[in-house]
């Protein structure tokens, strides 16, 4: 026995050993490649520690090239020691800085900060720590860390449905993000690009500033590593032994966040290394908590540094810069998905349901006509009353009316055609928190658009109907394909959804880096805008929205078996395979429209069924009517505000939505709780 665990000792070391010897060949060549000039290696080192100040060569390497290595291994290692706390605290593999929102917040906080004089207080109270953009980062953090736990309080901090709230806080953070980018472009003209992770350095200030931080929340973790190794064993027994397990959670994600933050304000938003590093320094064997720490910083800083490395010969090709923050999505997501494969079936993907939900079914005809008749005050007003140079009027002259006329029509339809796909996406999944742009439908039609502009440059609106709904049912192929060893289950197909959304997402920052000016003209378009529609774009909408809705109700009784569970359907002689199949092509062809015409639009498709359900419409023909004109009310009220608030500037609808959206689902939580 002695003899045999010798021997698989010593096998673990020599593929370890040999594991360490490939990683520093790896390196050894990116560098070789990436380097901007050729020097010989005694130059090199010279460069590093004490550049010859007349050599151009030396100096660049010294204040540009190394320090971006530096940045690259304490940006990898700060995210992946907070992933690894987070994942050990919250006991949820799939936990990380960016699928739980914290990075959005801590980006937020950053362009918060930039609008603020805080050089002038800076050089008055020059002692005052707190009023640097660092500490607005650690705020928004926070924030975004209280909003995440707020929405999942009530089903216990279940995995799934923290990583759907993070995304969903994602997005609201997001959209604020872009409102404010919109209306302060001088001050904020590189905080889009920036915030997909640019680790480009001009001198050592940035790592100088680092590294203290990371050593310190490191240190901090080691001093309490022994309590957050007991806590792995249970809440209960950690209390029984006398762990504040509620003062230590929280101990432990305020330094996570800590580290996030610091990493944000210094390069931007860097994804999925803090969900890898440490999935991958458990396959590696560590096992013990401080085992974990410690391999998931190391992992986590080579990866960042392989990347960066990739990315460097590129950044010239792709234009002033390719930000490495994007990239790593184009490794995280497809190990995102390898993830999800290996825990198939397991407890952290399930979903946790209200033990005993509580229905209290409100009359439909008395609901839907207050609904019908805001939707008329609205239209009314988006037709008629607004601003002009010559201030707040009512206008009906036959000029202006045909120019609102097209943006009132799309506004109603997209708004009602993302409605029904939330309603088919949260009915078969059974989660009120899933949607299309949740499940990735959006962003795949979104993408297509985005890579059809890049290659073909102009198209047509044929062109554009044809790509955008290829990319949205490419997208629903891939989650189906991905999905088809569950039997589609819901969930898999959620969390396909969340990693193919985070990789089209991180592809369209880097569209929008290339500096191709034909792509940067549909920024305002990736907003959700209905600027510029034209009577032909309506009509697409209109035709297309009434013949899939027609084709939607049609299948209402589908989608009330479906909501009572794959047994239950099954039961009753269902075949919930192919019924699947069926609602979701239809909630692709939906949201491939609106998007089309739109743009992306978030929590449209996520508030609009909610908010039907909440106001007790719980059969699937109520709800998907009473939806429809909820969506509509919200795209009318966001464009009619766009249109009007800042005048003579115009705030894209879709954002607007998601600001109106987002504040009334913080509202319904606060509600519930």
């Amino acid at each position: 026995m002695d003899v045999a665990l010798a021997h698989s000792s010593n096998s673990d070391s020599i593929k370890y050993w040999g594991i360490a010897a490939g990683v520093i060949v790896v390196i050894a060549a990116l560098i070789r490649v990436s380097l901007p000039y050729p020097l010989p290696l005694s130059q090199l080192g010279q460069a590093l520690f004490s550049p010859d100040q007349n050599s151009y060569q030396q100096v660049i390497l010294h204040y540009g090239y190394f320090p971006r290595l530096a940045m690259a291994l304490l940006c990898g290692a700060g995210l992946a020691l907070a992933g690894s706390v987070m994942q050990t605290v919250l006991r949820n593999p799939l936990a990380s800085p960016t699928t739980l929102g914290v990075a959005s917040g801590a980006q937020l906080g950053v362009a918060i900060a930039m609008l603020l004089p805080l050089s002038a207080w800076h050089a008055e109270f020059a002692a005052l720590f707190w009023l640097s953009p660092k500490t607005f980062a650690f705020a928004g953090g926070l924030m975004a860390t209280a909003l995440v736990f707020l929405l999942t309080a009530r089903k216990g901090f279940a995995p799934l449905q923290m990583v759907l709230a993070g995304m969903v806080v994602t997005l609201f953070l997001g959209s604020l993000n872009m409102v404010l980018i919109l209306f302060n472009d001088q001050q904020l003209s590189g905080l889009f690009i920036w915030g997909a992770g640019a680790l480009d350095q001009n001198d050592w200030s940035g790592v100088a500033h680092l590294t203290p931080q990371i050593v310190v929340a490191l240190l901090l973790l080691l001093f309490i590593q022994r309590p957050l190794a007991i806590l792995q064993l249970g809440e209960e027994v950690a209390a029984s032994i006398g762990v504040k397990v509620g003062m230590l959670r929280m101990v432990a994600l305020v330094i996570a966040v800590f580290v996030t933050a610091s990493i944000v304000s210094e390069v931007g938003i860097i994804s999925f290394i803090g969900l890898v590093a440490p999935s991958v320094a458990r396959l590696l064997g560590a096992r013990r908590l401080i085992s974990q720490f410690l391999l998931s910083t190391v992992v986590g800083a080579i990866l960042l540094l392989v990347t960066d490395l990739l990315v460097m010969p590129f950044a010239g090709v792709a234009g002033d810069l390719l930000p490495t923050g994007a990239v790593t999505a184009l490794i995280g997501a497809p190990c995102l998905l390898w993830l999800l494969n290996k825990q198939s079936g397991s407890n952290t993907q399930r979903f946790q349901p209200d033990a005993a939900p509580q229905f209290s079914g409100q009359g439909f005809f008395s609901v839907f006509a207050i609904a019908v008749s805001v939707l008329v005050l609205l239209a009314l007003l988006s037709l008629f009353f607004g601003q002009s140079q010559f201030g707040w009027q009512i206008n009906v002259s036959a000029s202006v009316l045909d120019l609102r006329m097209p943006r009132m029509w799309v506004a109603m339809f997209a708004g009602s055609a993302l409605a029904l796909a939330g309603c088919i996406i949260q009915r078969i999944t059974g989660n009120p928190m899933s949607s299309p742009e949740v499940i990735g439908i959006s962003s795949g039609a979104a993408f297509a658009l985005v890579f059809g502009v890049l290659v073909f440059g102009s198209m047509t609106r044929i062109e554009q109907l044809l790509l955008g709904s290829s990319g949205a049912l490419f997208i629903m192929f891939m989650v189906w394909w991905l999905s088809k060893k569950s039997q589609l289950s819901p969930v898999k197909m959620l969390l396909t959804g969340v990693a193919l959304s985070a990789l089209l997402d991180s592809l369209i920052r880097i569209s929008l880096a290339t500096g191709n000016e034909q792509v940067k003209a549909l920024l305002a378009w990736l907003s959700g805008s209905t600027y510029l529609v034209a009577w032909s774009d309506s009509w697409l909408l209109v035709i297309g929205t009434m013949v899939l809705a027609g084709a939607v109700f049609l299948c209402h009784r589908w989608l009330d078996l479906m909501a009572l569970g794959n047994t239950t359907a099954s039961a009753l002689g269902l075949n919930t395979y192919r019924v699947r199949q069926c609602l979701m092509l239809l909630a692709s062809l939906l949201t491939a429209l609106a998007v089309i015409v739109v743009g992306p639009l978030s929590f449209v498709g996520l508030l609009a069924p909610h908010m039907a359900k909440s106001m007790g419409q719980y059969s699937a023909k109520h709800q998907m009517l009473l939806a429809c004109v909820i969506g509509s009310n919200i795209m009318l009220l966001a464009d009619w505000l766009g249109r009007n608030i800042w005048f003579p500037w115009q705030v894209p609808a879709g954002l607007l939505a998601s600001l109106i959206g987002g504040g009334y689902f913080i509202y319904l939580l606060r509600k519930q709780d």
